[in-house]
């Protein structure tokens, strides 16, 4: 029998947009190989959205509730149910009872929520194994935003006995996941290891289905290798029936020598075909009777391993439910530690006190550091300006500089010109 498989995640708002671009398909993900693109256009939603997109339907029911306070911005504003099962479980239902059984899930988690705070119930087809993505604001039945308040302990354990016996009662043939035994080891699995563990349950499956075809395909030559010799045993007894037949062979005489001696030559040689064929007949059993025992012992050993197959099939399926058992119960851990110290703060006025110091003094901190970076900003920028006036008035001095060296130049230039002229001596250059 299959497990079912229920876990329980909580989101702030910063992760909302990113559970939607996931669930709704809204782009190709190159870190999700399980992905097959392919398909996904067999995934449906369940749930009539109430608005374009979670973000919108997450605030139009928090609006509703008209809170007298503002909701924290780290506040648990969405909870997400998964749910799903082994492939072997899927592999036996039509697509219409598969979408049955999601129907029937989706129907007892509504009822457990509140049908105004249901977001979306996607089924993805397109991954290795169909699940279900059951995604609500967490409203309590007075009326408060508490994810904490809905998913306790004891909730979480109920619902995950509860959900199974509703889904039997449908006729789904599973059961609930191992429950942990109280003080044995929990281990959390990570992405990684509990894509191993659902790769792992893949192969054994594939192999089982491997084995049980091999089977299949030496019963049937088994099958043929009987026919054939039971149809070699009907000509053995034919032949012995020949054999044992009394021939009447007529005395001969000089009026009928001819005709007894045909006679008796027909009946030695329908004799001699009778031996001939018993002996074939005879060598064919035998080696028939041995190619029967070998596929007797591949089908024996064929059998054993389809045992041993199961056998650990099952034992990976309750390690691969307990598994999924203990995330949430990791998960409930975490909450009923933060729910104790939540506790401990509220009824400790002392800590509560010790607390709102930390707060503020957080926040001086975070004023002081901005101010800080700000300050710094300005000093850096101004620094920019004077460089930049400083290699502006290096730039025009420069200019300045050239001027007044070209200047000079054409000074000097004029006045060698000058000097020139007049050490020219008097008529020189004219005519006789």
């Amino acid at each position: 029998m299959s497990y079912l498989v229920l876990h329980m995640d909580k989101f702030k708002k910063e992760a909302v947009r990113g559970i939607q671009s996931h669930n709704e398909r809204e782009r190709e993900s190159h870190s999700n190989p399980d992905i097959d693109y392919e398909r996904s256009g067999h995934n449906y939603d369940l749930h009539e959205p109430a608005a374009d997109n979670y973000a919108q339907a997450i605030q139009n029911r928090i609006d509703d509730l008209l809170l007298v306070k503002a909701v924290r911005k780290d506040a648990v504003c969405m909870c997400g149910l998964i749910v799903s099962s082994d492939s072997a479980f899927f592999e036996k239902l039509s697509p219409e009872d598969t979408r049955r059984f999601f129907e029937e899930s989706k129907s007892f988690l509504t009822e457990f929520v509140g049908a105004k705070n249901v977001i979306s119930a996607m089924v993805h087809m397109d991954e290795k194994t169909p699940h279900m993505h059951f995604l609500h604001v967490p409203v309590t039945p007075d009326g408060r935003l508490s994810a904490k308040t809905i998913y306790t302990r004891e909730s979480l354990k109920k619902l995950q006995t509860e959900l199974p016996r509703h889904l039997q009662s449908r006729g789904f043939d599973l059961q609930r996941g191992v429950e942990q035994e109280p003080g044995a080891a929990k281990k959390h699995l990570n992405t990684r290891e509990f894509k191993q563990q659902q790769e792992a349950l893949h192969s054994l499956e594939k192999e089982a289905e491997a084995v049980s075809a091999s089977l299949e395909q030496r019963q049937r030559e088994e099958s043929v290798l009987l026919e054939r010799l039971q149809s070699y045993e009907r000509q053995a007894q034919e032949a012995e029936k020949e054999l044992a037949a009394q021939s009447d062979i007529p005395a001969a005489s000089m009026f009928n020598y001819k005709s007894a001696l045909e006679t008796a030559g027909e009946i030695i040689e329908r004799q001699k075909k009778a031996l001939a064929a018993k002996s074939i007949v005879d060598a064919h059993n035998e080696k028939l009777s041995a190619e029967i025992h070998s596929l007797h012992e591949t089908t024996a050993a064929l059998n054993r391993r389809i045992t041993h197959l199961e056998k650990e099939k099952a034992e990976e399926e309750k390690r691969f439910g307990a598994s999924i058992l203990n995330l949430s119960s990791s998960n409930q851990n975490l909450l009923a530690r933060l729910e104790e110290t939540e506790n401990f703060f509220r009824w400790n006025p002392e800590a509560n006190q010790m607390r709102d110091d930390y707060e503020r003094e957080q926040r001086e901190e975070a004023r002081r550091k901005e101010a800080e970076r700000k300050q710094k900003a300005q000093e850096l920028e101004q620094q920019e300006r004077q460089r930049e006036e400083e290699r502006a008035h290096q730039a025009k001095e420069q200019e300045q500089q050239k001027a007044l060296e070209v200047e000079r130049q054409l000074l000097e230039r004029e006045q060698q010109r000058a000097q020139s002229l007049e050490r020219r001596p008097r008529g020189m250059g004219m005519g006789r």
